[in-house]
């Protein structure tokens, strides 16, 4: 027995040190309250103006539609004018074209900047200017990265550490999700499965926090109610609905890949477009969007009273081919115009037309499956946000906290994995990882620079990649590029040619300023896993 406790005593951490740790973490959740508070207020504030904006572009059409000969050139008009000083705004701060969070990733991994001051006006401005005037983008990019920016100044005023400041960082774009959405789980789910990949304590209970605190803030100022409220009960779903649903999936799943494809067209077209000024560029493509929006307005914005009607089963089947057609344009026409904006809306918005019309005619097929609609178009929405994004704890968790109904999880995860292994096999990538290769690849830096200055780049390692279960002295390691640690559970192992790498290992990489980018990509490729 004395021989026990003098072994526990051995392994037993000091007192002094665990209050240390207490300390610090407790030190660590004020600061990730701070940083859930800035994103809530930010997000909560660009959801209201959206809002507003809405509004403001529908009655300016029923107005127009008043107009007999030329009231059809008031939208465009009007919008041309916001759409050309958003793409000015985006000038000042070119980080924050697009969706944002392949910025966020990329500062995450210290290979981008994050100037808070500089991103939130820009951002906010520019985002609600172009999205009030009509642009197929949503709210949540710009929620995440205006959240991770309120994390970034909070990190200037109070931690000096730059591990610290990125942890800060990630949570607050988490809360800027969470209070995009109210979906606060989602908000930390979604900074562990994209944006960090690391499931550290500091790491979950900081996102938890500052994701509870951004919602809090955010439905303290918008209201407690799920973010889509359209069902007080949602259909029973029997299991014969499983065919309907594979069938969903599989959809799903296809025109995932093909959306992602589309995303990419798109944004290679704007960078040939590059020689035209950026204002310019959004101002031509906003007056075509003004056009368009004059006879079908439903597709204009992020698209969130559309999403509704096609989750209360208000449009008609017959329609939803047109809507949905129209819609996946415009989005593609939007990221191409290089102002802010996110995709999850808009493809949350091309889930529930596809489930509502999946539901449609399984109902004219079966008589059985009348009445079900609204619960297939909430699970077309987690697909093909899990088809194109490949998050499939985000899309589920999102979508459950944005319906409020829990009752069909199963069927949701169901469909969600079809859509997942389809999209994997078709080849398509995700769409977050494509969209920060490409910045990443546009990023001229000299490698030889005078300072010399080296960064530290982070790699999980996932389960069936390819440098799973090699040696250190066989992996083909970039020029440059050295491995100095190796994190393994608790421990940090120092490599050695004959070490070992496993799954779940966290690889620290330096590398020159220079080369960063590419190692990045390399090291990706062997790190990431695949099916």
């Amino acid at each position: 027995m004395v021989q026990e406790e003098s072994i526990l005593q051995q392994h037993s951490v000091p007192e002094g040190i665990l209050l240390k740790r207490y300390n610090y973490l407790l030190r660590f959740l004020f600061k990730g309250a701070l940083a859930g508070v800035g994103a809530g207020v930010i997000g909560a504030a660009f959801r209201l103006t959206l809002t507003e904006g809405d509004l403001w572009r529908n009655n300016l059409l029923i107005w127009a539609r008043g107009i007999p000969i030329w009231g059809w050139l008031v939208l465009p008009v009007i919008g041309s004018l916001a759409g050309g000083l958003a793409g000015w705004l985006t000038g000042l701060a070119p980080e924050t074209a697009g969706s944002g969070i392949p910025h966020v990733k990329a500062v995450l991994i210290n290979l981008r900047r994050l100037v808070w001051w500089r991103v939130i006006p820009v951002k906010f401005i520019a985002g609600a200017l172009a999205i009030g005037a009509g642009l197929s983008l949503g709210p949540e990019g710009p929620a995440v990265q205006m959240g991770a920016a309120a994390g970034k100044a909070v990190s200037d005023r109070f931690s000096p550490s730059k591990t610290e400041e990125l942890h800060l960082i990630a949570c607050g774009a988490g809360a800027g999700l969470a209070a995009a959405f109210n979906a606060p789980l989602a908000g930390a789910v979604f900074v562990l499965e994209e944006l960090r990949r690391n499931f550290s304590p500091y790491t979950l209970v900081g996102a938890l926090m500052a994701s509870v605190i951004g919602d809090m803030v955010s439905r303290r100022i918008l209201g407690p109610l799920p973010t889509f409220r359209v069902m007080e009960a949602w259909p029973f779903l029997p299991l014969t609905t499983l065919p309907a649903f594979l069938v969903l999936g599989v959809l799903a799943g296809i025109l995932g890949a093909l959306f992602n494809r589309f995303l990419v067209a798109s944004l290679d077209l704007g960078d040939k477009l590059k020689r035209i000024p950026r204002w310019l560029r959004a101002l031509c493509i906003l007056f075509g969007v003004g056009i368009l929006g004059y006879s079908l307005p439903q597709v204009l914005g992020g698209g969130h009273p559309l999403a509704e009607a096609a989750l209360s089963g208000r449009v008609a089947w017959t329609l939803i081919p047109i809507l949905f057609g129209a819609k996946f344009l415009l989005t593609m026409i939007s990221n191409s115009a290089g102002v802010p904006g996110g995709i999850f809306l808009p493809l949350l918005v091309l889930g529930a037309l596809l489930g509502s019309l999946v539901g449609q005619v399984s109902g004219l097929l079966y008589a059985g499956f009348q009445g079900m609609v609204p619960a297939f178009a909430m699970i077309g929405m987690a697909a093909y946000f899990v088809a194109i994004l490949r998050l499939p704890l985000t899309g589920i968790v999102l979508i459950i906290e944005m319906t409020g109904s829990y009752q069909h999880v199963m069927l949701l995860i169901f469909t969600c994995m079809i859509a997942y292994l389809v999209a994997e096999a078709l080849g398509s990538r995700p769409a977050y990882e494509m969209l920060l290769e490409r910045d990443l690849a546009r990023l001229q830096t000299d490698a030889s620079s005078p300072d010399g200055k080296m960064l530290m780049l982070d790699f999980a390692l996932e389960n069936g990649a390819g440098a799973c279960g090699c040696r250190v002295q066989d992996l083909e390691l970039p020029t440059d590029c050295l491995l100095v640690t190796i994190r393994r559970g608790g421990r940090e192992i120092i490599p050695r040619g004959n070490t070992r790498l496993l799954d779940g290992d966290h690889l620290a990489v330096i590398v020159p300023e220079g080369r960063a980018p590419l190692v990045y990509r390399e090291l990706s490729r062997i790190t990431r896993g695949k099916l």
